[in-house]
């Protein structure tokens, strides 16, 4: 699909039906948020996004999650099922910890206030999310948190880490059954 020739998505193709996607970008960040959630199980997660992303969920709700996960990838076939093919190792940003973040990025790159947007559709805000100006907050805190992860932080990085911590360790999110492990080892150690 080439969107400057077809436009923008907004119904997808399920065993010869069509179906009405809601593509707000609202609704996408409300589902990368869902699948941040580390309260949420696999399925839980699967269940917010097709309830959020159909108005009326198709019956073959396997299909209609495989097509979920590649409207949110702009249309990107994933390998691995994830959105952008981004394992947990390699996450730079939180649509949850730098929402304000990222609203100010857009804002000071494109003039648009999110805050006033009545609608953009998910793939025209990924687009933009994906080319903000390296100027910005956001785009040195990714910076600093590659670096970081590269082990390649300079001295005066370090400082600057340092001093912003808070800001930039992103949270681990472990599934349940991670959790449960940690906990039970963590219990172990203090027997």
């Amino acid at each position: 699909m080439n969107v400057l020739i077809d436009g923008l998505p907004t119904r997808a193709e399920i065993d010869g039906a069509e179906y009405e996607i809601n593509t707000g970008y609202r609704v996408g960040l409300q589902i990368m948020t869902a699948f941040e959630d580390p309260d949420l199980t696999g399925f839980e997660k699967q269940c917010v996004m097709l309830e959020l992303l159909y108005p009326v969920i198709p019956p073959d709700r396997a299909k209609a999650a495989e097509i979920a996960v590649k409207f949110l990838n702009c249309g990107e076939e994933s390998t691995d099922g994830s959105f952008t093919g981004v394992t947990d190792s390699e996450r730079y940003y939180s649509f949850t910890q730098d929402a304000r973040y990222i609203m100010s990025a857009v804002e000071q790159t494109y003039h648009i206030d999110l805050s006033q947007v009545e609608y953009l559709h998910w793939w025209k805000f990924s687009y933009m999310f994906l080319d903000l100006n390296e100027d910005c907050f956001f785009c040195k805190l990714i910076y600093l948190r590659k670096q970081k992860a590269k082990g390649k932080l300079t001295k005066e990085e370090q400082e600057w880490y340092r001093s912003i911590r808070h800001i930039v360790d992103l949270p681990e999110v472990y599934t349940a059954d991670e959790q449960s492990a940690i906990n039970d080892f963590m219990a172990q150690l203090g027997q």
